[in-house]
C-alpha cells in the first residue's frame, strides 16, 4: 500500500471516529425523551451520519489531501470534516426541535385535560380554590365562564364577575359553561429556547473537538514523516542535548527529529487534560453550597468557595516541586501521578456526602492539578531554540482554553440532564483515559538552566526600588487579575443560580470567554506584538481597567445578558493583558535577577495563591448582595489601578530626571 494512501485511510478513520462520537452525544443530549417522539428523528441521525461517512470516504479517497508538493491541506481535511458535521447538526436541529415542539404541546394538552378532569369532579363551593391549585408555571389561570362570557369561578379571584372573551384554549365544561385556559406562552418559548441553545452549544463545542482531532491526526502522520522509522525513541529520554537553530525548512518547526514527542504533542495533550478535568468545573460551587449546613459555623457563601480555594492551595504546593521533578525524573513521573491525583479526587467528589469531605477530594484533584499544569508549563521550556518554546506556550495555550470551552459546556449540559455525580464519574474516567495517549511518549527531561546565565543574573544588583516597584505591581495588578479568574468559576455559578438560570448557563458563559481567548487572542497579540516601550506598558493599564469594567457590569442591571457580556469582556481583556502582564512582570530588574526558570515558577506560585483567595473575597462582597457586592470590587480594583498608574508616572518621571543629571 503507498504511504499517501495509508495516510489518506488513516485521516478517513480519525475523521469517521469523530463524526460517530459527536453522533452519539446528539444521542444522549435527547435520551430521556419518549422515544415514540426521537425514534424518527434519531433514524434522521442516523441515515446523516451514513451518508457523511459516504462522503468523507469520497473526499479522502480522491480528494484535494495532498498540495502539489505532498504536504498535507489541513485546511481542506478541516474544513470537509466541519462542513458534514455541521450540515449533520443543522438538520438534526430543525428535526428535534420539531419534535420538542410536539412534545411541549402534547405535554400541555395532557396537562390541561387531567386538570379538567378534577375540576369537574369536585363540588361548586371548593371549585375556586381547586382551580387555584391546579395552576402551574405554565397555566397561570383557569376560570369558568357562563354562555355569556362572565367569569363563575376562577384560580384569580380578582376576575370573578369579570367578562373575558374565549382564549385559545377554552373547552366546554357542565354544559352550558366553559372552561377558559390561560397559558404563558413565553414559559413555553423559554423551554424551546433552552433546548436550541443546547443544540447551538454541542455545535461549537463539536467545532472545538473536531478541529483537536484533525490536528492531532495531521500532527501523528507529520512526526512520522519527520522521524526515520528506525530511530530508537527510547534515546530522546535522556537529557536533551539540541541544537541551537531557528531556521527550519519544515513549514512545522516541532516537526523536527530532535524535538520531543510531549512538546510536538503539548496542544493535544492540553486538550484532552482539560475537557477531562474541567467537566465539572461549571457546577463546583453548587454543590458545595448543597452540601453546607449551618453547624460549620461560615457563611454559605464562604462554604461555596472552600472547594476551589482549596484546589488552589494544594495545587501552590505542587508548582517548586514539579520542576524539581521535571529535571530529575522527566516529564511522565509528575504529569501521570498528577492524572492519577485528579482522577482519584474526582471520583472522591461525586460519592462525598458532606462539605468536608468534598472539599478533601477538591484538594487531591488541586494537588494533580498543580503537577499536570506546572509539567504542561514547563513542555514549553523543553524546546531549545527561542522560536521553539514560543510557538510550544501558543500551542499550550490553544490545547488549554479548547480543551476548557469543550469541558464546561459539555459538563454543564450532562450536569442537567443526568445529575452532577454523573459528570464527576465521567471526569474521573476521561482523565484516565488521557494517560492512555501519553503512555507510548518519551520521558525527557527539563533542560538544566546555562550556568554562565545564572550567574549572569545572579549578578544584576537589585535596588530597593525595584523590590517595592515588584511588590506593588503584585498588589495592584497581578491580585485584582487573579481574584477575577473566581468571578468565572465562582461568582457566575451561584450569580446564576440566584436569578434562575441554569448549569448550562454558565457553561456557556465560560465557553464564550474561552472561544474570545483561543480566536481574539492571537489575533490581539499580533497587533500588541508591535508595540514598544511605554506604549506596551500601557496595555498593563488597559488590561486591569478592562477587568473592573467587565466585573462592574453585573452590577448595573439583572438578567442574563450582562453576565454574558462581562465574561465576553473579561475575554477580551485576558486576550490583550495576559501574556503581557507576565512579561512585564518577568523584566522587572528584581525578578529578572532570579532567572528563567524561578522567575516562572515565582509567577506561577503568586498566581496561584492569589487565586486561591478569590472565593473568600467574591464571597465577602456577596456580604453586600450579588450586585452591590460585585460594584465595589470592581470600584476598587479601578483604584487600585489608578494607583499604581499614579506610581508609574511618579517613578518614570524620577528615572528621567536621574537620567538628565547624568548625562550632565
Amino acid at each position: 500500500m503507498k504511504k499517501t494512501t495509508k495516510i489518506r485511510l488513516f485521516l478517513f478513520i480519525g475523521s469517521v471516529i469523530t463524526i460517530f462520537i459527536v453522533a452519539a452525544f446528539l444521542v444522549i443530549l435527547n435520551i430521556n425523551e419518549p422515544s415514540e417522539y426521537t425514534a424518527f428523528p434519531f433514524s434522521v441521525l442516523a441515515i446523516l451520519t451514513v451518508i457523511a461517512c459516504i462522503a468523507l470516504a469520497l473526499f479522502f479517497y480522491k480528494g484535494p489531501v495532498f498540495d502539489v508538493f505532498g504536504n498535507m491541506e489541513s485546511v481542506n481535511i478541516n474544513a470537509m470534516l466541519l462542513t458534514v458535521i455541521i450540515i449533520i447538526q443543522i438538520s438534526f436541529f430543525f428535526e428535534i426541535i420539531s419534535v420538542r415542539n410536539q412534545i411541549i404541546n402534547y405535554k400541555l394538552f395532557e396537562n390541561i385535560r387531567n386538570d379538567i378532569t378534577a375540576a369537574s369532579q369536585c363540588s361548586v363551593d371548593s371549585l375556586n380554590s381547586v382551580l387555584s391549585g391546579l395552576c402551574t408555571e405554565e397555566i397561570t389561570e383557569i376560570s369558568v365562564i357562563d354562555p355569556q362570557g362572565n367569569v363563575l369561578y376562577s384560580s384569580d379571584s380578582s376576575r370573578l364577575g369579570m367578562s373575558v372573551s374565549d382564549s385559545s384554549y377554552t373547552y366546554s365544561f357542565n354544559k352550558p359553561n366553559r372552561i377558559r385556559f390561560t397559558v404563558d406562552q413565553l414559559h413555553i418559548r423559554k423551554q424551546l429556547k433552552s433546548i436550541i441553545l443546547n443544540l447551538l452549544t454541542v455545535l461549537v463545542t463539536s467545532v472545538f473537538f473536531s478541529v483537536e482531532i484533525v490536528l492531532l491526526l495531521i500532527r501523528r502522520i507529520s512526526r512520522a514523516m519527520a522521524i526515520p522509522a528506525t530511530a530508537d525513541p527510547t534515546e530522546e529520554s535522556l537529557e536533551l542535548d539540541i541544537p541551537d537553530d531557528d531556521d527550519f525548512n519544515s513549514g512545522d518547526a516541532l516537526a523536527q527529529s530532535h524535538v520531543p514527542s510531549a512538546l510536538y504533542y503539548i496542544r493535544q495533550i492540553a486538550f484532552l487534560f482539560y475537557f477531562a478535568s474541567r467537566l465539572s468545573s461549571a457546577f463546583i460551587p453548587i454543590v458545595a453550597k448543597s452540601l453546607y449546613t449551618e453547624s460549620f459555623g461560615i457563611s454559605a457563601h464562604t462554604a461555596a468557595g472552600l472547594p476551589q480555594s482549596a484546589e488552589t492551595l494544594l495545587t501552590c504546593s505542587a508548582i517548586f516541586i514539579t520542576t524539581i521533578l521535571l529535571e530529575k525524573k522527566g516529564w511522565k513521573m509528575p504529569f501521570l501521578s498528577g492524572l492519577l491525583m485528579v482522577a482519584a479526587g474526582t471520583f472522591f467528589s461525586a460519592v462525598s456526602g458532606n462539605l468536608i469531605t468534598f472539599v478533601a477530594s477538591r484538594a487531591i484533584v488541586g494537588l494533580g492539578y498543580g503537577f499536570c499544569w506546572m509539567t504542561l508549563r514547563n513542555l514549553s521550556l523543553f524546546g531549545k531554540s527561542a522560536r521553539e518554546q514560543l510557538l510550544g506556550f501558543a500551542l499550550l495555550n490553544a490545547g488549554i482554553y479548547a480543551g476548557m470551552n469543550c469541558g464546561a459546556s459539555i459538563g454543564a449540559i450532562i450536569a442537567d440532564l443526568f445529575g452532577y455525580k454523573t459528570v464527576f464519574i465521567i471526569s474521573a474516567v476521561l482523565t484516565i483515559f488521557t494517560s492512555v495517549f501519553i503512555i507510548n511518549l518519551e520521558n525527557a527531561m527539563l533542560p538544566k538552566a546555562d550556568k554562565s546565565k545564572m550567574e549572569s543574573n545572579s549578578s544584576i544588583k537589585t535596588k530597593p526600588v525595584d523590590i517595592f516597584t515588584a511588590l506593588l505591581f503584585v498588589i495592584l495588578m497581578i491580585a485584582p487579575a487573579s481574584i477575577a479568574a473566581s468571578f468565572l468559576s465562582y461568582y457566575l455559578p451561584l450569580y446564576f443560580e440566584n436569578i434562575g438560570g441554569s448549569i448550562t448557563d454558565v457553561g456557556r458563559a465560560q465557553m464564550l470567554y474561552g472561544i474570545l481567548l483561543v480566536y481574539v487572542g492571537p489575533a490581539l497579540s499580533l497587533v500588541i506584538s508591535t508595540f514598544k516601550g511605554k506604549t506596551l506598558e500601557n496595555i498593563n493599564f488597559v488590561y486591569n481597567l478592562l477587568i473592573a469594567l467587565s466585573l462592574f457590569l453585573p452590577g448595573v442591571g439583572t438578567g442574563l445578558l450582562l453576565p454574558f457580556l462581562s465574561a465576553s469582556l473579561l475575554g477580551v481583556a485576558d486576550s490583550i493583558g495576559f501574556g503581557v502582564q507576565n512579561n512585564y512582570f518577568l523584566s522587572l530588574p528584581a525578578v529578572r535577577s532570579l532567572g528563567a526558570s524561578k522567575s516562572l515558577s515565582l509567577l506561577s506560585f503568586i498566581k496561584k495563591l492569589l487565586e486561591m483567595t478569590g472565593p473568600f473575597v467574591f464571597a465577602a462582597v456577596l456580604i453586600l448582595g450579588y450586585q452591590a457586592g460585585i460594584k465595589c470590587l470592581a470600584t476598587a480594583f479601578f483604584i487600585m489601578t489608578a494607583i499604581f498608574i499614579f506610581y508609574s508616572c511618579v517613578l518614570g518621571n524620577r528615572s528621567s530626571a536621574e537620567n538628565r543629571s547624568t548625562g550632565e
